[in-house]
């Protein structure tokens, strides 16, 4: 984009907060470096007003369409007038009537799949509307890790992720990745090339409502109507017997392949409490945090037992990980399921996980309704894959920002999720937030003495990152945790090692050096 056309197309989003419905979107809403200008003095036998080509010549404006019967005309802005300047400027003239964006009316897309109308949680989170966007991507890989897919079911057969390096059933390892024959993905718990859903249909419920094929004239549509889903299988037919060993081998999978050049945005997560952890596992926390470094946003249930995991946690869910998107389950109604865990501070967001209609069944092509916090995230995931094609280069803290930034803010969720309120897709699309990360500054330096220490973070609203410090000897405060602008406070205790010494606190990845002198003096050397 050049320069003249990001200060034409820049808007100032509160000057028409009062006026236009508008003002919630950015500006992919309106056209770019246009309006559309009404005028007092009508037109004459189609022929425009003299004060129409006063002020269009006064602000520089080309005609590019009228409307001689409404009395309207379609007007370009020159470089360096933006849209917010050119309304206030044209309603400041006693001459015009009315000035306003040339909006965009986006399409209502709605699937012909034949239960397309059972899906009430799909017009629950603007479905509709975000299709007329995008309906998301071939090229957007999202990791089911679960009991497995039935991956040739009629409804999600073409959308698997299929991997191009690997002939599948030739028993050889052919992309060299260490998994012979990971053609669909991997099965963890029997430690197999097939990862079937063997487990009831639980993976192949979620991962339908991430992404059954869309407009193919048969049972559901997924919130991505196109989408890869690789299958990461970590269940028996218990459905509970899964191990930390098996998730941190599951994550690190899909890290590798990740890192490998597989475009994975996001993994599904629909599991947690005991028999996965009872408490809290530090070695699968790590193997998620490495997840998170690799770029891969990871949504989790917040769990059925109805319980504030504030007081309660409920992991993996309640780690303190940037990378965690923890998701409620809203009913019909908009309310807590009375099943669904929540918590202010440690659960995200809501989506609805009540009688959710979605593929089953691989005998028989078959189709059932679910209810659980297990439903409402595959909602939130297939919403992040969607965002994820729709604006590719949005990070993971981006995702995640954007996600809760976006939802419908409802009274009864006020005080149970972070956000306050329920996904919308639609609204996610159209108001990405970018996470960027400012210091204040970029190093320190303390005296041997030590003592306690501050600097501040500047990035946009629940935008997480993690901070780390690299020795012992420098001790940030908190849970390593934090979101949007913040104080980073550490301790330094006295330095009497007889050297000088260097650390740093790594923040969203940026990197804060401390410098601490020696206490120790140097012996005095008398000459005679």
């Amino acid at each position: 984009m050049s320069v003249a056309k990001f200060v034409c197309c820049s808007v100032l989003l509160l000057l028409f907060g009062v006026q236009f419905t508008f003002a919630q979107y950015n500006s992919e809403v309106f056209a770019d470096c246009e309006l559309l200008v009404k005028y007092k003095n009508k037109y004459k036998n189609g022929t425009a007003s003299e004060s129409a080509f006063s002020m269009n010549a006064q602000m520089g404006v080309t005609v590019i369409e009228e409307f001689p019967d409404l009395g309207w005309q379609r007007v370009k802005l020159p470089a360096g007038l933006s849209v917010n300047r050119a309304v206030s400027s044209y309603k400041s003239s006693a001459d015009v009537e009315v000035a306003q964006p040339n909006f965009y009316y986006p399409l209502l897309n709605t699937s012909n799949d034949t239960r397309f109308s059972e899906l009430y949680a799909m017009q629950k989170i603007s479905a509709p509307a975000a299709w007329g966007l995008s309906t998301g991507s071939a090229t957007t890989v999202v990791a089911s890790i679960d009991t497995g897919i039935a991956y040739n079911h009629e409804d999600l057969a073409a959308n698997m992720w299929r991997n191009p390096g690997e002939t599948p059933g030739n028993g050889v390892d052919d992309d060299g990745n260490g998994f012979v024959d990971d053609y669909y993905g991997y099965d963890f718990f029997y430690n197999d090339s097939d990862p079937t859903d063997d487990a009831g249909g639980h993976g192949t419920h979620t991962s339908g409502t991430i992404g059954a094929v869309g407009n193919n004239a048969l049972g559901v549509v997924g919130v991505n109507w196109n989408v890869q889903l690789m299958a990461i299988k970590i269940y028996s037919l218990n459905g509970s017997d899964s191990t930390s060993a098996m998730l941190i081998n599951a994550y690190n999978y899909v890290r590798m392949m990740k890192n490998r050049g597989v475009n994975i945005r996001v993994t599904n997560n629909s599991y947690g409490g005991c028999g996965e952890a009872c408490g809290y596992d530090q070695a699968t926390k790590d193997a998620i945090d490495a997840l998170g470094d690799a770029g891969v946003l990871q949504v989790f249930a917040a769990g059925n037992s109805g319980q504030d995991v504030e007081t309660t946690a409920f992991y993996p869910a309640s780690y303190t990980s940037p990378s965690i998107l923890a998701v409620a389950a809203s009913d019909q109604f908009d309310n807590r399921a009375s099943f669904s865990n929540f918590g202010a501070n440690s659960i995200d967001l809501a989506a609805p996980g009540v009688l959710i209609l979605s593929t089953y069944d691989l005998s028989y092509n078959s189709y059932t309704t679910l209810s659980g916090t297990s439903m409402a995230t595959p909602h939130v995931t297939g919403a992040a894959a969607l965002l994820a094609s729709y604006n590719p280069n949005l990070s993971a803290a981006s995702l995640k920002a954007t996600l809760m930034n976006s939802v419908d803010a409802l009274p009864q969720w006020n005080g149970l999720v972070k956000s306050g309120g329920r996904l919308n897709v639609a609204k996610a699309l159209q108001n990405p937030t970018v996470c960027t990360y400012t210091l204040s500054g970029n190093s320190q330096s303390i005296s041997s003495g030590g003592g306690t220490f501050t600097f501040d973070v500047t990035a946009p609203p629940t935008c997480d990152f993690s901070t780390a410090s690299n020795t012992d000897w420098i001790t940030v405060a908190g849970n390593g945790l934090g979101s949007g602008n913040g104080t980073i406070t550490f301790t330094v205790p006295s330095n009497s090692s007889g050297t000088s010494r260097v650390g740093t606190i790594t923040v969203a990845g940026q990197t804060f050096t401390v410098n601490q002198a020696t206490g120790k003096s140097r012996k005095r050397v008398r000459f005679f």
